[in-house]
């Protein structure tokens, strides 16, 4: 009887999710499949998405029979860590699947594979790198979030755009850099800050803080995304 019991936990464990790895661990990116490059590209230890709603009778301040039907007004961030190699990965691999690889020409390939070692090959010893692309699902709001972020600068935003690293530190901003044709941008941050590491393999979370602005008069709204550092550690080390 104790014998039975004993394989019967031991197949519970064995078979138990819990201890499966997530498949970037498990798998070469050059495996993963389109749906596995979104998930880590909009929701994993490196990828955050951030929403902000509010209901359209709401902001017109009265109730509209013939618009107060329609979907709420919601206004998004989509947060990535790019300096983090897992995501490379994906960008890579789902460009590979999305232009069908396999089937360029051989000259073709070799144009993808050299954009491909670029971006793999990219080292950030001193800098984090977080990318974050925004919208809406109204054209007026998705207007007046592009304008205010084209509009920004570094120096606009310094004091008001951070990382919070281990023990609550606010570390500034180096860069901020907008798309060229709006619904995105870039900010850079420092990798250590007053001689030492944002996070290391102890430390609980690594946040983004920034601002979003003064839409259709709702005011501005402080925005807060958390990273969990246990999620990105690789092999002991803290991956981002």
């Amino acid at each position: 009887m104790r014998t039975k019991i004993a394989l019967f936990l031991l197949a519970i464990l064995v078979g138990s999710p819990a201890s499966a790895g997530e498949f970037w661990q498990e798998k070469e990116y050059q495996r993963w499949s389109e749906r596995e490059c979104r998930k880590l590209l909009e929701n994993s230890p490196w990828a955050k998405h951030y929403v902000l709603g509010r209901a359209i009778v709401e902001l017109l301040g009265r109730v509209d029979p013939v618009r107060a039907g329609e979907p709420s007004a919601q206004m998004e961030y989509q947060v990535q860590l790019r300096s983090a190699l897992p995501v490379r990965q994906a960008l890579v691999r789902l460009a590979q699947i999305n232009q069908k690889y396999e089937e360029m020409a051989p000259e073709q390939q070799r144009a993808f594979d050299a954009w491909a070692e670029r971006l793999l090959g990219a080292h950030f010893p001193d800098t984090v790198v977080v990318y974050v692309t925004y919208g809406s699902n109204f054209q007026v709001y998705a207007r007046e979030m592009a304008f205010h972020w084209q509009s920004q600068t570094t120096e606009t935003l310094k004091n008001h755009v951070f990382l919070l690293a281990s023990r609550g530190t606010k570390v500034p901003l180096l860069h901020y850099t907008p798309s060229e044709g709006g619904g995105a941008f870039q900010l850079v941050f420092p990798r250590q800050y007053e001689g030492r590491p944002l996070v290391g393999p102890q430390d609980k979370k690594l946040q983004l803080e920034f601002p979003h602005p003064n839409i259709q008069e709702q005011g501005e709204v402080r925005v807060l995304i958390e990273f969990d550092v246990k999620k990105m550690l690789m092999d002991g080390v803290v991956v981002y």
